[in-house]
């Protein structure tokens, strides 16, 4: 027997078992500190990750809230005419495009007060919508429509569908309000009141999904309806929390928790 190269053998196979116990090791260590991880509070996990969100956590709302459905509504002939826009050619019943006959001159250091003040003078049913995103790159800014004190969120990106319930303004490089393009939602029916999460789980499940990285602020949450469903014109909207940060902008299913992320791009 070859006692040098049993010797060999016996050394390198203790060193393969060695290697191997010490993966395993590793791997239930792992999985131990993962689940010592998970069963930690939610604040101290957003904590010892430096997300700030405590100023912007909403501090009351309704715990039941229903799914709503509606439909793009027609415009009539009377609410069509306007006193200071010509309507544009490319109009339908239920997409309103306006030009401004002069163009309105905007404060670039406040477009946000000129703009919802004209909507407020000069918009049909302008007192329904709030403001919900600017986009000075491409010389947008958008209202979204109210429906009892809450928003219906859409994502600013998909201009070819122009999104129900919004009013879209665009400015020239001269710095001229010029155009606007309006939607409205009718809503017809209300679903039965249902439980939904509440915002702290709502970044919950962000955070659970690494949605959200060490060090992001979230600057805004605000609870909403998001589309679920479009058939035949008929549009479902569930209770939806909007959550922003920095760079990040997600909606949270406010029933199943599931995630949309829209306004990458802004």
């Amino acid at each position: 027997m070859d006692w040098k190269k049993t010797k060999t053998i016996f050394i390198l196979t203790f060193l393969i078992l060695n290697i191997f116990l010490g993966y395993q090791l590793s791997q239930k260590m792992d999985k131990s500190n993962l689940k010592y991880l998970s069963e930690q509070p939610l604040e101290k996990r957003l904590a010892d990750n430096n997300i700030d969100y405590k100023d912007s956590l909403p501090q009351s709302y309704k715990d039941h809230q229903t799914l709503i459905s509606g439909q793009r509504a027609p415009f009539s002939a009377n609410e069509i005419k306007s006193k200071t826009s010509k309507l544009d050619s490319s109009s339908t019943d239920t997409t309103l495009i306006f030009n401004l006959k002069k163009p309105l001159e905007l404060d670039k250091n406040d477009l946000v007060k000129d703009v919802s003040q004209f909507l407020k003078d000069d918009v049909y049913r302008g007192d329904e919508y709030r403001f919900y995103k600017k986009d000075t790159k491409n010389h947008k800014i958008w209202f979204t429509q109210i429906y009892q004190g809450k928003p219906l969120f859409f994502d600013t990106n998909d201009d070819t569908n122009r999104p129900s319930g919004m009013v879209m303004f665009e400015w020239n490089e001269k710095g001229y309000l010029t155009r606007y393009t309006q939607t409205f939602i009718s809503v017809y029916r209300q679903g039965t009141p249902q439980e939904i999460i509440s915002p702290m789980k709502a970044l919950g499940s962000l955070f659970n999904t690494q949605h959200l990285s060490s060090g992001d602020k979230i600057n805004k949450i605000v609870l909403g309806y998001y589309s679920l469903a479009n058939v035949e014109d008929v549009q479902v909207y569930a209770p939806t929390w909007s959550i922003e940060t920095e760079d990040a902008h997600f909606l949270v299913n406010a029933t199943d928790s599931s995630i949309q992320e829209i306004d990458r791009e802004q």
